[in-house]
C-alpha cells in the first residue's frame, strides 16, 4: 500500500511544517484540524455501532487503510481499558517518588486524569505530566486525543529531594573469609 504510506509521510510533513506559520493562522488551522477530528471520530464510531462487532471486524481485517483508521480513532477497543494499560507503564515512576495517578475517564480519546500523593501540587508535575504520562498515552493508547489533568487544592511544593543510601563498609560473610578450599 504504498500510496497510502506516501499519503502518511505527506501529512506528517504537512503537520510539521506548520510550525512555521504565524501563531494565530496556526492556531486557526489546528482548531480546523480538531473539528474534522472531532467529526470523524463521531461518524467512525456510529458506523461501528451500526454495523457490529462482528461486520467491523470483518472490514477491519479486509483492508490495511480501515484498520489504520480504526485504530488511529480507537474504533472497537475499550477506551478506558487502553488508557489504563498506557497509564501502567509510567506509574512505577510516579510510585517510586511517593506519587499516585489515577484514571478518572476516557471519552472520545480525551483522557481524565489526577495526580495525587506527594505529586499533588509538585511544582515538576507538569513536566511528569507532559513528558511521562502523556508520552505513555501517545504512545501505546490507540486514539489518543488529549489528556485533561483534574487540579487539586494543595499547595505548591519542590520535587523530592534524591533518596539518600546508608552506605556501610562491606563486611564479608563468614563463607567468604574462609578462602578457597
Amino acid at each position: 500500500m504504498p500510496g497510502f504510506d506516501q499519503l502518511l509521510d505527506d501529512l506528517e510533513q504537512g503537520l510539521s511544517d506548520m510550525e512555521s506559520l504565524d501563531a494565530a493562522v496556526r492556531d486557526r488551522v489546528f482548531a480546523l484540524l480538531d473539528g474534522l477530528d472531532v467529526l470523524h471520530r463521531h461518524a467512525l464510531h456510529r458506523l461501528a455501532e451500526l454495523i457490529g462487532p462482528e461486520e467491523r471486524e470483518r472490514v477491519r481485517a479486509s483492508d490495511p487503510a480501515v484498520a489504520w483508521l480504526f485504530d488511529a480513532y480507537a474504533v472497537g477497543i475499550d477506551e478506558r481499558a487502553e488508557a489504563d494499560f498506557a497509564l501502567d507503564h509510567v506509574r512505577p515512576y510516579i510510585h517510586s517518588h511517593g506519587g499516585k495517578l489515577e484514571l478518572l475517564d476516557v471519552s472520545a480519546g480525551v483522557v481524565r486524569v489526577r495526580l495525587s500523593g506527594s505529586c499533588s501540587g509538585c511544582t515538576a508535575s507538569a513536566v511528569t505530566l507532559r513528558n511521562g504520562v502523556e508520552e505513555a498515552l501517545r504512545e501505546r493508547f490507540p486514539g489518543f486525543v488529549a489528556m485533561e489533568v483534574e487540579q487539586d487544592a494543595a499547595l505548591p511544593h519542590p520535587p523530592p529531594g534524591p533518596t539518600l543510601l546508608q552506605i556501610e563498609t562491606y563486611v564479608p560473610r563468614p563463607a567468604e573469609q574462609a578462602g578457597p578450599a
